[in-house]
């Protein structure tokens, strides 16, 4: 079992775009593989989490990848997460939305350097004091605990909060652009 995993967050609805933003494809590649292929330049491990009714296209779209689908209904991104972390409950987990696609490997491993120097649950980027939940590290201690607490509280941020968080501040803003309208 791999200690540190990527997860690309695929399972958005899409609203404003109007369509899956993971599937959306730049330079023949879809924006989901992107994603991987940033988490792949760093040596992670990727899988790929996705909503029940994405689950045919990204198969057919991503062949032999492992997609873990949503199994509960907690509602946004909380969803992805909560899930890729039961079905890999050893695992810490570095979380990249597949609609930040000029996120760059320079700001992913800042974020790995300083996961591996320990002492925190959470490992995520700040800017003007809001937390950047896409780009983060969550450690399988800190998201079992927090997951055995949160009650009705079922917000990202609200998790964050909880936790034994390392903040780091965003050193470059561009990488941290979602790309989540026409």
């Amino acid at each position: 079992m791999y200690k540190l995993i990527g997860v690309v967050l695929c399972g958005g609805e899409s609203r404003r775009m109007g369509r899956d933003k993971g599937l959306i494809e730049t330079d023949g590649l879809s924006w989901a593989e992107r994603m991987a292929l940033k988490l792949a330049e760093v040596e992670l491990p990727v899988v790929y989490s996705v909503r029940v009714k994405q689950e045919k296209a990204y198969l057919a779209a991503l062949g032999e990848a492992t997609l873990v689908v949503d199994s509960v209904e907690i509602g946004g991104p909380l969803n992805g997460l909560y899930c890729v972390h039961r079905q890999f409950p050893g695992s810490d987990l570095l979380v990249l939305a597949c609609d930040m696609q000029d996120m760059d490997a320079l700001t992913i491993r800042e974020l790995i350097g300083e996961y591996r120097k320990g002492g925190a649950e959470f490992y995520v980027y700040y800017e003007g004091g809001f937390a950047q939940p896409f780009c983060a590290i969550y450690t399988a201690q800190g998201l079992a605990r927090v997951f055995d607490e949160i009650g009705e509280e079922r917000r990202l941020r609200a998790i964050i909060e909880r936790g034994v968080v390392r903040r780091l501040e965003v050193g470059r803003t561009g990488a941290f652009t979602n790309y989540n309208s026409r």
